[in-house]
């Protein structure tokens, strides 16, 4: 079979076809056994790419560092066609959330109810200083008794949220498959001070359950909860994490929850990569994965209809083989496709290719201004962590002074930026800003912190297609 050679990045428009194709080395994308260009549609309904920040390598000076944005892009979901869900909605009913905060959570519940097919699963736990299982996992075929045992929560107790958890998974395993979507949906606006509590235990706790192939969403409702649990619990199974100030957006959550639950066409992905001799893969920029020799790979749980996600690669090229490198890595992505159910695992493949120069001015030139700002606000997202770190250890000044040079050097860096990007990258300069001035003698507030942890968040996790509830 022939095969097409392509070059995935934006260069080509920078410097010219005829230029590009003697200095870069390019390879075949295949995808299922066949080929898979930039232009023709994916065998399956998720779309492997790559683009490199800097594609031309200088062929002299010291050691070069690349950065591999490896990005996957799900079509529009098909109507009609779907996975049954499994859900388990557990919520904290414990003192804190009487009043206006538990009738808007009830409310939301309902709403999630009445969306729900026939052949769909719900299940409802309830959690204080005890847990409740007040709807035991049951097809949703009489939504009036469901209905009746949201309205009969009533609030009460400390927050065992370690143990509502744990039960909300023990339901879903009732009617565990791979052929549902199964998901724990856990709101909770408090500390968890009841049975295990740190960060580590939630997080094992998450970890253990995503074994089984269940996801925690976790959605933190005003000021007073664990925002680093919240969002590690989350991250352990790939799971979203939410933060809502106002209880009024609640049904606008579950709303954004449920829509995305119910458009998955890809689940089980791995992203499997391999760096060739004289490159070294320094880190996938803002997540705990690492590589093992030359070889690194990354779990998502799913990927929702015209939804992408995106990994950052950060490489060092040895200035001793640069010579002998015509890319960076080679990425392999593995799937199940959901609107086939009974297809086979997806495979696709690519190479990020490079090519090699002694001109300075056309290296620069070649730079690809995309991968640079995303990269800029990756480091971003890291920076405004270590800040955060500081100010929880009393070094008020100095977290302040970190936050004043991210502001600056993100000035630098939309000047530079494309205009498409410049407003995005404003946001950024305008959420420190606005933060700025909590960094003072008693640190930050409980809701500039989770302002600023919930956007790293979102940032590091390339979750950008979800908005956040917090206005």
């Amino acid at each position: 079979m022939k095969t097409k050679k392509v070059f995935f990045t934006s260069f080509g428009m920078a410097v010219g076809a005829g230029l590009l194709a003697s200095l870069i080395h390019t390879d075949p994308v295949q995808a299922g056994g066949g080929v898979h260009c930039g232009t023709c549609p994916p065998p399956g309904p998720v779309q492997l790419q790559t683009q490199i920040d800097r594609p031309l390598l200088l062929s002299h000076g010291g050691a070069q560092e690349v950065v591999v944005k490896i990005d996957l892009r799900a079509i529009p979901h098909v109507h009609g066609k779907r996975s049954p869900l499994n859900i388990a909605v557990v919520l904290d009913r414990s003192g804190s959330m009487a009043g206006k905060k538990l009738e808007q959570a009830k409310q939301a519940a309902a709403m999630l109810v009445d969306q729900l097919a026939p052949e769909d699963i719900f299940s409802l736990v309830a959690y204080e200083t005890d847990v409740e299982v007040l709807v035991p996992a049951t097809r949703v075929q009489d939504k009036r008794r469901l209905h009746r045992a949201i309205e009969r929560i009533h609030s009460g107790g400390s927050t065992a949220l370690y143990a509502g958890v744990e039960c909300g998974a023990r339901e879903l395993e009732e009617f565990l498959s791979d052929r549902r979507i199964n998901r724990v949906l856990l709101l909770s606006d408090g500390l968890a001070n009841v049975g295990p509590s740190s960060n580590r235990e939630i997080a094992n706790l998450g970890r253990r359950i995503a074994r089984d192939g269940i996801a925690v969403t976790t959605i933190g409702l005003g000021n007073d909860y664990n925002e680093d649990l919240m969002a590690a619990l989350a991250e352990a199974s790939d799971a979203n994490y939410y933060f809502v100030q106002d209880v009024e957006k609640l049904d606008e959550v579950f709303a954004s929850e449920l829509g995305e639950l119910q458009s998955i066409v890809a689940r089980r992905i791995i992203v499997e990569v391999t760096v060739p001799e004289g490159v070294t893969a320094m880190e996938f920029m803002g997540r705990p994965e690492r590589f093992e020799g030359r070889k690194g790979s990354i779990s998502f749980s799913q990927l929702a209809g015209a939804q992408n996600r995106y990994v950052l690669l950060k490489c060092r090229v040895d200035p001793a083989r640069v010579s002998e490198i015509d890319r960076i890595a080679e990425v392999e992505l593995r799937y199940a496709n959901e609107l086939e159910k009974d297809a086979p695992t997806v495979v696709a493949r690519t190479a990020a290719g490079v090519g090699v120069t002694s001109d300075a001015a056309l290296a620069a030139k070649s730079e690809d201004k995309e991968v640079l700002v995303e990269a800029e606000i990756m480091m971003n997202a890291l920076a405004t962590e270590r800040a955060i770190a500081l100010a929880d250890h009393g070094k008020y000044r100095e977290a302040g002074d970190a936050v004043d040079s991210q502001i600056r050097h993100l000035s630098i860096v939309k000047q530079a930026a494309p205009q498409a990007r410049q407003d995005e990258i404003q946001e950024e300069i305008d959420l420190l800003e606005s933060n700025r001035a909590e960094f003072g003698d008693d640190g930050l507030t409980k809701e500039g912190r989770k302002v600023l942890q919930w956007n790293s968040y979102q940032r590091k996790n390339s979750k950008t297609s979800l908005k956040s509830a917090t206005k």
